[in-house]
């Protein structure tokens, strides 16, 4: 049976907000994409891995039904929305879930498609609309990059299990997401809402969409961020910062590498006065951090696997 579903989902209290040591640092890097097909892997690091054919999997769903999923889900839901006039966010809207079943010989509102049959989950739709015209992102923009042209699988995806695909124009990266981290973003709404509002110049990631794909007994949830670097802006020193020194130094393996990942210790050796910047931008720099820390007072600790693309 085919149709809509709306969900409000209960807000969960939120408790207060206890410091991690040092001031969490993240440098955005993106690694050169392949395609989707990685023979030779068959390791598998968290819920990705690769089968018997070489294709990444996720959850045991191969990427490229994964990728198709994504994008038909997408191109439905904000097609829907944009046929709905817009408004002012209201605290609900940041707990709103709604869903729409793909059958693979389609349905009256959904295309056929040659994947499994799923189920597609957009949280929160009217406040991430609302976020992506802050960003200045039309939905024809946002539509045409994410699904008009195959997404594209990066070859060295990092050590968190998660699963990144870039757009064909390098505009926005998304990233498979564990519950956890989907839950908390959730959280975070609210006070994200409130920091753009107040605070247009942040350095905290931008979010344009929270996904969910359920396929085979199984729930996948995605999330489309910005992309930060570009592949045309090439790499020439790369530190991956933590703000703390216990254990960050890069390993031996790490540093033969063509394009090794330093860590703090390294940062510190190689430059020990810092990074220099003039009065205004340092000024600037420090409102826009103290801004942003308030955002991370709302919950208990601000995971950095929603922060970094590994």
């Amino acid at each position: 049976m085919d149709h809509l579903i709306t969900e409000e989902l209960t807000q969960s209290s939120l408790s207060p907000f206890s410091p991690a040591d040092g001031a969490a640092k993240k440098a955005f890097i993106t690694e050169m994409p392949s395609s989707s097909s990685q023979p030779g892997q068959g390791k598998k690091i968290g819920h990705r891995g690769v089968d018997a054919s070489g294709e990444t999997t996720y959850k045991k769903t191969t990427s490229s039904a994964l990728k198709g999923a994504i994008q038909l889900g997408i191109g439905y839901t904000v097609g829907n929305l944009s046929s709905k006039p817009e408004r002012d966010v209201l605290m609900q809207d940041f707990y709103v879930v709604e869903s729409i079943f793909f059958p693979s010989e389609g349905s009256n509102l959904t295309p056929a498609h040659h994947f499994p049959d799923f189920r597609f989950k957009t949280y929160a739709p009217v406040a991430f609309r609302y976020f992506r015209e802050l960003f200045g992102i039309r939905p024809d923009d946002y539509l045409y990059s994410l699904c008009n042209e195959p997404l594209i699988e990066l070859s060295n995806p990092g050590a968190s299990g998660s699963v990144f695909y870039l757009t064909k124009d390098d505009e926005f990266i998304i990233k498979t997401v564990m519950h956890k981290e989907a839950e908390f973003l959730q959280k975070l709404l609210p006070g994200y809402y409130m920091n753009l509002n107040q605070n247009p110049r942040t350095l905290l990631p931008k979010f344009f969409g929270l996904y969910c794909v359920q396929s085979g007994g199984k729930n996948i949830r995605v999330v489309v961020m910005n992309n930060v670097l570009p592949r045309v802006v090439r790499m020439h020193l790369k530190y991956d910062l933590k703000g703390s020194t216990y254990k960050r130094r890069a390993s031996k393996k790490e540093r033969e590498k063509a394009r090794p990942t330093f860590k703090d210790l390294d940062f510190m050796q190689d430059m020990p006065d810092g990074l220099m910047l003039d009065q205004d931008t340092y000024n600037a720099m420090v409102k826009t951090l103290q801004r942003d820390c308030l955002v991370r007072k709302i919950v208990v600790l601000f995971p950095e696997s929603l922060t970094k693309t590994d």
